[in-house]
């Protein structure tokens, strides 16, 4: 039990490595509860197939005549109780999902079957040879059968498991035949000929030895196999999840780019960036006289339409805010241009409105309004939450102060206000167009609530054409 509970801490710790931001216990419990019922449906559709087996190899028998004479018990015995026992595995994993240590009985009970009746089969009828010839004529073979019922577990333990069940159970046929009256061997080299060899009492010790390194290495080489397609497949899951949670965030370009890294948004640390809040007017009265699905349908095609212009403007989405919405430019990597691309982005988020209030009025539905503030400064970014519930933010003054520049943007009765901070980092940018300056007019300070000392602030006189393209 002990040393179950260290491979699952152990996979647990494997799944938080391949990508750190998928370390949450909840993942890495959900993945191994898939691989838990991947085994169990591989290992029933084993004993599925075995029972086709069965059938073909019954019809096989009895269209060469094998069942002329005596030998026909064995010749049923044989496939018959090998299909019983995968009928009862079938079954067990049917009714008890859960019951893991099941199919490790069930693969001794198999080997060990088919032990005895390689021993007993001359017992059957006078005509079928003693159990020395089993060993000569490659009855391992019919062992290996289960090596490839093991890998329909997808499980490497249960591999190794089933190799060492070969492996006793192919010895205790070994030393039975090595104790029937009248057996002999010869050591390699050392007076074998082929004379021996064809004598049904003769067991050869070199073809035995063959036998145990062919299976050791079919043995070890499935089960790396079967290791290594788990493993790829967990890289792949633990990839797709973390590439799915940069996509929240993201535009595809950097999801890209951060999706190659070892750590996507690396340490915890602060650093100059420009944020923007948004945020719908008049929804809440409005959301009032609408039915749930109507509300929910307007604020997911709201959310959907800004998110497509901050992606096109390289913006983070932080954080939706049910109808409002947080927006950073320069993280989690800082670029040449992150001040006069969230005031680009915010002029464009203008202009997306603008067209969607011309649909809307076609269709006879009510305009929509929104205030945007801007702000430019240090940021504090990383991950925050519990271990069950994790997220990626910024957070500090910065953050503040450009809400409270969205809430001043409905008092001074306009779309867009940004601080002095934001239009002085845009001026100082290179190459930037400062069309998007010009844009803006001059307010002068204002108090923000939770502020000691006033913000000077700049609004939005107009909407340079080149944003609204």
């Amino acid at each position: 039990m002990a040393k179950s509970q260290g491979l699952t801490a152990r996979f647990k710790e494997f799944v938080a490595g391949v990508v750190p931001q998928a370390n949450d216990s909840g993942m890495a419990n959900r993945l191994l509860s898939s691989f838990h019922e991947t085994e169990r449906t591989g290992l029933m559709l084993a004993c599925a197939v075995r029972a086709v087996i069965v059938v073909a190899l019954i019809g096989v028998f009895a269209a060469t005549g094998a069942f002329v004479g005596d030998g026909w018990a064995f010749l049923v015995l044989m496939p018959l109780g090998i299909a019983a026992i995968g009928a009862l595995q079938f079954e067990q994993e049917r009714r008890f999902p859960r019951t893991t240590w099941a199919k490790y009985a069930f693969m001794v009970a198999d080997c060990g079957y088919l032990a005895f009746i390689l021993i007993a089969r001359h017992r059957f009828a006078n005509d079928l040879p003693p159990v020395t010839l089993a060993v000569k004529e490659g009855a391992l073979l019919f062992f290996v059968a289960f090596l490839v019922h093991s890998a329909f577990s997808y499980s490497p333990r249960f591999i190794l498991w089933t190799g060492f069940c070969i492996a006793t159970a192919w010895g205790v046929v070994v030393g039975a035949a090595a104790n029937a009256p009248g057996t002999f061997f010869v050591l390699p080299g050392i007076g074998e000929t082929w004379r021996e060899y064809g004598d049904p009492n003769y067991v050869p010790v070199i073809k035995v030895v063959y036998d145990y390194v062919i299976l050791v290495l079919l043995t070890a080489g499935l089960a790396v196999a079967v290791w290594r397609s788990r493993r790829l497949v967990l890289a792949a899951a633990t990839s797709e999840k973390a590439r799915a949670n940069l996509a929240r965030y993201f535009s595809p370009r950097v999801v890209d780019q951060l999706s190659a890294r070892e750590q996507p948004f690396g340490e915890v640390r602060r650093q100059p960036a420009a944020v923007l809040f948004a945020d719908l007017r008049g929804f809440t009265a409005r959301c009032e006289a609408m039915t749930p699905e109507d509300a929910i349908a307007f604020l997911r095609e709201f959310h959907a339409r800004m998110e497509d212009v901050i992606f096109r403007h390289s913006g983070t989405l932080d954080k939706i805010l049910g109808d409002g919405l947080l927006a950073v430019f320069g993280i989690p990597d800082r670029g040449n241009g992150d001040a006069g691309d969230a005031l680009a982005c915010g002029f464009a988020m203008i202009a997306e409105i603008k067209r969607w209030n011309a649909e809307r009025a076609e269709r006879g539905q009510f305009p929509v309004e929104i205030g945007v503030g801007l702000h430019y400064g240090h940021v504090m970014l990383g991950d925050l939450g519990s271990e069950r519930s994790m997220t990626f933010t910024v957070v500090g003054d910065t953050v503040n102060v450009a809400s409270r520049l969205q809430t001043l943007s409905k008092e001074l009765s306009t779309r867009l206000v940004a601080s002095e901070a934001l239009v002085k980092a845009v001026r100082e940018e290179t190459r930037r167009d400062l069309a998007l300056v010009d844009g803006l007019k001059f307010v002068g300070p204002k108090h923000l609530r939770g502020r000691e000392n006033e913000t000077v602030v700049y609004a939005i006189d107009g909407v340079p054409q080149r944003a609204m393209a």
